[in-house]
């Protein structure tokens, strides 16, 4: 009876958090990059702990040996544990998910800073955000299965363009908030001796909201200004599938190669717009026309799909070096004449020094270290110009004593976009704070 308490209180704690996330996605603004103005906005390129440091390369991502040598209290409670190696959750391959070896629970947070650069003009922004919510488990001996939320893309905007017409100036002013978020539910199994395969379906919630004015400097013109509310609602389902393979090439070291495919190029939403003219300051208008296009109609929004391969080389519970190439391709999109969603090629290298939470000697020794490298070649093309992204990514995994749970600390450091041709220039840092906590469930033990 008390196992089963012990359980119930589990997930009724999980849900609990999971609804609290849930409504907190709906109100943060996370960006204010110009960039976020276009398609769904600027894709979420922070990943999960394990992840995050290795330039959030994962698609090969199987690691052989994270959980304890020694499992005290699990073995003395006759748990019965099998030989999967992972206790971090890989959710850029599904296929992973057969890897994992205890109930595993990962929760992080974000801050991310940015300087912005275009011309003579900069400014800087920083937003702290929820990063990732999920839970993953075993089930029997080559099946897992994982669950979880996560931001997918944000929109946040504000800037305005000038010119002058008959002789007026006229300000045009942009502002955007909202952005995309995935819950997500996988499955990884091992149906083949060294091979699995996954598949994750997601469900992509949202709004993109993009408010457009028409500003007179002068107003005794007689000329009325005018705001363009524009809002769209994104509900739509798709998935991701997986498969990775491994070969040992001797007791010391395997590889693994694995592959990923999402085809979702569109997703599916609801808008409304409303256009009004008005006299008067931005926050006291005074309305005077009004005109109400069709009302939730439906219409469909760019997305990314992608086609990725990945391989690993592993030195056995020591180290892994890692790469990935994805290829990744839009939905048709109409921005105007100078704008388009572009595809593109993303590298992402990364090398990982496993963590070892049963080694003997002094704590130090038993710190896991990540860095890695990505680059994508655009992520949106203005002018002509391919708007690219690059980042450096290190990262720190702490044991946490007495457990098999871990702190990840990450940093990352990058450039979106350029300053030539009259674009603006982006150079970040983010700083990711993450909990891993590794725990055996459903283990009726012979005595409470």
């Amino acid at each position: 009876m008390k196992y089963l308490f012990t359980m119930a209180n589990k997930t009724f704690a999980l849900t609990l958090i999971f609804l609290s996330v849930f409504g907190f996605l709906q109100a943060q603004k996370n960006t204010d990059s110009p960039y976020s103005r276009y398609g769904i906005g600027n894709l979420n390129t922070a990943t999960f702990n394990g992840n995050f440091g290795l330039g959030g390369a994962g698609i090969a991502w199987r690691p052989y040996q994270y959980k304890p040598l020694v499992y005290d209290s699990l073995s003395r409670s006759n748990a019965n544990l099998n030989d999967r190696g992972s206790n971090f959750i890989n959710a850029v391959n599904p296929a992973s998910f057969s890897n994992i070896s205890l109930t595993t629970f990962e929760f992080s947070a974000i801050s991310r800073n940015t300087e912005y650069t275009s011309g003579d003009q900069s400014r800087v922004g920083s937003n702290t955000q929820f990063g990732h919510m999920s839970l993953a488990l075993p089930l029997g001996e080559k099946v897992g299965v994982a669950f979880g939320i996560k931001p997918y893309s944000f929109v946040g905007y504000d800037y305005i363009y000038s010119e002058v017409i008959s002789n007026e100036l006229v300000n045009y002013i942009y502002e955007g908030s909202g952005g995309v978020n995935e819950v997500y539910v996988g499955f990884g199994y091992e149906f083949l001796k060294n091979f699995s395969v996954g598949v994750t379906g997601s469900y992509y919630f949202g709004q993109l909201i993009d408010d457009r004015r028409v500003v007179y400097e002068n107003t005794g013109t007689g000329f009325m200004n005018s705001l363009d509310e524009r809002l769209a609602r994104v509900s739509s389902i798709s998935y991701t599938v997986g498969v990775q393979y491994f070969k040992h090439l001797n007791d010391k070291y395997r590889v693994v190669a694995g592959a990923i495919l999402s085809p979702a190029e569109e997703l599916n939403a609801e808008q409304s717009r409303i256009v009004r003219n008005y006299t008067g300051l931005q926050g006291s208008e005074q309305f005077r026309d009004t005109a109400v296009f069709p009302n939730e109609s439906k219409t469909k929004v760019a997305n990314r799909a992608v086609l990725g391969i990945g391989l690993a080389l592993e030195n056995k519970n020591n180290w892994m070096l890692t790469a990935d190439l994805r290829l990744n391709t839009w939905g048709s999109a109409d921005f105007g004449s100078n704008v388009e969603l572009s595809n593109g090629q993303s590298v992402h290298l990364g090398f990982d020094k496993y963590v070892n939470t049963a080694g003997f000697g002094s704590y130090f020794s038993k710190i896991g270290f990540r860095s890695g490298l990505r680059y994508n070649s655009s992520i949106v093309r203005v002018n002509n110009e391919d708007i690219s992204e690059f980042g450096i990514s290190f990262g720190l995994c702490l044991p946490l004593r007495k457990t098999f749970s871990t702190l990840n600390i990450g940093a990352e450091v990058g450039q979106r976009g350029k300053q030539e041709a009259g674009l603006t220039q982006e150079n970040f840092f983010n700083l990711q704070l993450g909990v891993t906590i590794n725990d055996k469930w459903f283990i009726k033990r012979q005595y409470d």
